[in-house]
């Protein structure tokens, strides 16, 4: 294990592939972030349960325990520390259950450094409290930015940062529609195409944590984006 703790930022990298996990501890700490290392899926649990990581860069394919079951496990034990997931397999439906089991975003191996390096930042700048403390409200769903906490009805709900930097973004923007490519650019940085449904999975899981059932609170508008109601 590798552990910087005057920087400002420590991320936990959970790789199995030595020669990858040293290449990307240079890498960060080069970039000035402090660095965790786990070669398994269960030292990289107990790690990122125990240190708290800023951000947690997790591949798939661990022994021990698999990706998946890690970002579950975590998300279980209310961690919400960002997750960038790496994989090497090509196909939409890792993705996406890579999203299901609560990663916020997902790299391909083999990947470049300077996109990972982009992805990592653009997280960690989204999970920033933000000092002017603006608190958004549309039919019982509330999100304060400050604290990053969201509630529906004043009861809290959990979320994973991604979760809940789209929530805000649409509660901000309630009663108007918003296109998916603001969206992605907004939210996602623009490191997603339009064509990627990584969108729709997101909204499914922020309607099961509000309530939407009926999908009146957040609304499709077919070919266009969202329209989160207002009352």
């Amino acid at each position: 294990m590798t552990l910087v703790s005057d920087r400002s930022y420590t991320i936990l990298v959970a790789e199995d592939d030595a020669s990858i996990s040293r290449a990307l501890e240079l890498e960060l700490l080069h970039a000035g972030y402090g660095v965790l290392k786990a070669a398994d899926g269960e030292a990289g649990l107990a790690l990122g349960l125990a240190e708290k990581p800023d951000l947690i860069v997790l591949d798939l394919m661990l022994p021990k325990k698999h990706g998946y079951e890690v970002s579950r496990a975590l998300r279980a034990e209310g961690a919400d520390m960002p997750i960038l997931m790496l994989t090497a397999r090509a196909e939409t439906a890792d993705a996406i259950a890579g999203f299901d089991a609560g990663a916020d975003d997902y790299v391909r191996k083999p990947f470049e450094v300077a996109e990972l390096l982009s992805r990592i930042a653009a997280l960690l700048k989204r999970t920033q409290r933000d000092t002017k403390a603006e608190k958004f409200e549309a039919l019982g769903v509330a999100v304060d930015t400050a604290q990053r906490q969201a509630s529906v009805n004043g009861n809290p709900i959990t979320l994973t940062a991604k979760e809940f930097d789209l929530l805000t973004y649409l509660v901000e923007r309630a009663g108007t529609v918003v296109p998916r490519e603001e969206i992605l650019e907004s939210v996602w940085g623009g490191q997603h195409s339009s064509d990627s449904n990584v969108i729709e999975v997101f909204v499914c899981h922020l309607r099961n944590k509000i309530g939407d059932k009926d999908n009146r609170i957040i609304q499709t508008i077919r070919g266009v984006g969202y329209f989160f109601a207002k009352g």
